[in-house]
């Protein structure tokens, strides 16, 4: 009676000691699911933020390297102006 007493001592651990490891399993798996949707928020954001940032910095390249601006720039800071004809000299292509 003894033994049938351990036997069924050492079920009844076995069985609590599984449902412990699956309701820890499933309650870390679902941490785990949090905390990936908040990382996958903060990323999603980080994204945004860098193509705001791309189409900023596209911007200000095209208005730094466009004709008008150069035109000016190299008029006013550097004293150029458009060349005439006659500095004109034209190259043809060897072949």
């Amino acid at each position: 009676m003894a033994a049938a007493k351990k036997n069924g001592n050492l079920r009844l651990f076995l069985f609590v000691a599984g449902i412990t490891i699956i309701t820890l399993f499933f309650v870390w798996t679902r941490l785990q699911n949090i905390r990936l949707k908040i990382e996958s928020a903060r990323l999603k954001q980080r994204e945004q933020e860098t193509l705001l940032e791309n189409n900023r910095l596209k911007l200000e390249w095209a208005r730094l390297v466009s004709p008008k601006r150069l035109e000016q720039l190299g008029g006013e800071k550097y004293n150029l102006s458009r060349p005439r004809p006659e500095q004109v000299v034209v190259l043809k292509e060897n072949q």
